[in-house]
C-alpha cells in the first residue's frame, strides 16, 4: 500500500460504489488506487437520537486504521453522517492532510436517475480528496471545489476544477492537467456517465475567479457541508463538532 491511495469502506458498502470510487480517485489524482479491507462500524461514533454517525469520529477512525504508508486514505460509508449543528454532511476532508470520508447515504435523494447519483458521488470524491491536497472551497461557481449549499447547487457544479484549483493540484502532485482530464473522460465513458457528467464541457476547467482569495477558512479540517451551511473548522473545535 506504500505510496498508493486507499479506498477504505467503513461498514457495508456496495462493491460497485467501491470500484467506481477507486476509478474516479485514481483518474483524478494520478496515483494507483486500491480498495482495502472494510473497517467495521463503531458504536462509539453513533448518535441514536439522530440516527447518524459523527463525521469527525469517522475521519479519525479511518486515519488511524488506514494501511501504513498509504499516500491518501478515502473512507467510504453508506451511513448518514453529521457534525455540529449541521443536519448532515456528504463528506469531510482534512485540509491539508491524508484522509477524507464520503458518505453515499444521501446521493439518491431528489435524484431523477441512477446516473445523477453516481455523478454526485464522483464530485464529492474529487472535492473531499482535493481538500487533502490543500485545496480550499473555491469562489468560482462551476468549480468542483466550490461549496454547494444544496442538491441544486451540487448538480450545477462541474466535475472540473477551475484553472486556479487545477494548477494548485498539479503543482502539488506533478499531474499533467490534460492527462488528468483525459483519464476522467475515460472513467465516465466506461460507466456510461459521459452525458450526465456534462460531456467535454463538464471536464473543461472554468476560468479562475477574478478574486483569487479563497473562501475564509481555518485550516485543518474542512467539512464538505452540503447541508445549507459552510463550515471551516480548526482542530480545536473538533470535540464540539462531534
Amino acid at each position: 500500500m506504500v505510496g498508493k491511495i486507499c479506498v477504505v469502506p467503513v461498514g457495508e458498502v456496495a462493491e460497485s460504489d467501491l470500484a467506481f470510487a477507486r476509478d474516479v480517485v485514481e483518474a483524478s489524482f494520478g496515483r494507483e488506487t486500491l480498495v482495502c479491507e472494510p473497517l467495521p462500524l463503531q458504536d462509539e461514533y453513533y448518535y441514536p437520537a439522530r440516527g447518524q454517525y459523527g463525521a469527525n469520529g469517522f475521519l479519525r477512525y479511518v486515519e488511524v486504521n488506514a494501511p501504513r504508508g498509504a499516500y491518501r486514505a478515502v473512507g467510504i460509508t453508506a451511513r448518514d453522517i453529521f457534525a455540529g449543528d449541521l443536519n448532515f454532511l456528504f463528506g469531510i476532508g482534512r485540509c491539508p492532510g491524508k484522509c477524507a470520508v464520503v458518505s453515499t447515504y444521501r446521493f439518491g435523494f431528489y435524484c431523477p436517475t441512477p446516473e445523477r447519483r453516481m455523478v454526485r458521488f464522483a464530485k464529492l470524491l474529487v472535492h473531499e480528496t482535493g481538500h487533502t491536497f490543500g485545496l480550499l472551497h473555491c469562489r468560482q461557481p462551476p468549480c468542483v471545489m466550490r461549496f454547494a449549499d444544496g442538491y441544486e447547487t451540487l448538480d450545477d457544479t462541474r466535475l472540473a476544477m477551475c484553472a486556479r484549483c487545477e494548477r494548485s493540484l498539479c503543482a502539488v502532485t506533478a499531474l499533467d492537467a490534460g492527462e488528468r482530464r483525459k483519464n476522467l473522460d475515460g472513467v465516465f465513458t466506461k460507466y456510461g456517465l459521459w452525458e450526465e457528467a456534462g460531456g467535454a464541457e463538464g471536464l473543461e476547467p472554468p476560468p479562475a475567479p477574478a478574486d483569487l482569495t479563497p473562501a475564509k477558512s481555518l485550516p485543518r479540517t474542512l467539512l464538505g457541508a452540503y447541508a445549507g451551511l459552510i463550515t471551516h473548522v480548526d482542530a480545536d473545535y473538533e470535540e464540539f463538532l462531534e
